[in-house]
């Protein structure tokens, strides 16, 4: 019996406050990423007249609210993404649900990000934050083997953050799993690999061990990590092998996470710290780079990666 072979996709969710930088990342994936893998972009409903530009024959713009959230999570109003930073606001939105305290922005993306891996149209669901740009050609055999394993980043060492240790505990108690503050391996990347089984598979374990709704479950639940919590199900709950993956303790990305650049010489050694197997780069939003200055920053890698790739080619030869 001959195995189907496995599709993949890109999901992104963004919204206003994101969206030069979410245009930087369409561009990457319209230079670097094949055209058989879709791009879902998934941004509030207020905020789809002004990423629809970005919409092509592979890239669809689509309503976080209506395809992602059931009814009763209510969005409070917030004043523009200017304005709240003006007024010191939270960057990410607040719901209110009748089953449970307000919910964090941060939560509800999670809720999202599982909710549209699910309802994914292929099996393999490439996760990319819109401050994130390819910097060298995607192909699918980066993300699946030939015997049908996918890639599941899992990184050995544990972080020593106290947030980490509270969501391994977090994805402990909604697994039905004993108590572990670190299940062998921390899988929060900025390239996330999923599959839709798998996440489908995710969000009936977590509503069987809550009794409720899973969203219902999430929503009642101040901190975790949807990246840990799918790591830890994949892993201990279902096993890598029954998941369909195989755990890759090398990230696909090039990240810049806090703090910006001093001076010329450290933007440069960024830029050399490019490894070879890296096709992407990551500075974080919320960093006080100009968008010239961040689209510059980025050349400069590509220009690296294609400095590398040629240098391993000749190699080769």
């Amino acid at each position: 019996m001959s195995r189907r072979p496995l599709v993949a996709s890109i999901l992104t969710l963004s919204f206003r406050g994101d969206f030069e930088t979410c245009r930087l990342l369409c561009e990457s994936v319209d230079r670097f990423v094949p055209e058989s893998i879709a791009h879902r972009i998934f941004v509030p409903t207020p905020d789809l007249a002004l990423f629809a530009p970005l919409a092509n024959h592979r890239r669809t713009i689509q309503s976080q609210d209506t395809a992602l959230l059931p009814r009763w999570f209510w969005k409070l109003p917030m004043p523009s993404p200017r304005w709240r930073a003006l007024l010191r606001l939270p960057r990410r939105n607040l719901y209110l649900t009748p089953f449970s305290p307000p919910v964090r922005g941060w939560i509800a993306q999670q809720i999202m990000k599982i909710a549209a891996s699910a309802q994914a149209e292929t099996e393999i669901v490439l996760h990319v934050d819109s401050d994130a740009v390819f910097v060298r050609p995607l192909s699918l055999d980066m993300l699946a083997r030939a015997d049908g394993k996918v890639r599941l980043y899992q990184a050995p060492e544990m972080e020593e953050l106290p947030t980490h240790r509270v969501w391994h505990l977090a994805a402990s108690r909604l697994l039905g799993l004993p108590p572990d503050p670190f299940h062998g391996g921390d899988y929060i990347d900025q390239l996330v690999v999923w599959r839709r089984s798998v996440a489908q598979k995710l969000i009936a374990r977590i509503g069987s061990v809550g009794k409720s709704d899973w969203r219902k479950v999430l929503a009642r639940t101040p901190h975790f990590s949807e990246y840990i919590l799918y790591g830890v199900f994949a892993e201990a709950g279902l096993g890598l092998e029954v998941a369909g993956h195989w755990p890759e303790p090398r990230s696909l990305c090039h990240a810049l996470w806090t703090d910006g650049f001093a001076h010329t010489a450290e933007e440069q050694a960024f830029v050399e710290a490019l490894q070879p197997d890296q096709i992407a780069c990551l500075v974080q939003s919320t960093l006080s780079l100009s968008l010239d200055d961040r689209r510059r920053l980025f050349e400069e890698v590509v220009r690296r990666a294609e400095r590398q790739d040629a240098e391993a080619h000749a190699i080769c030869v």
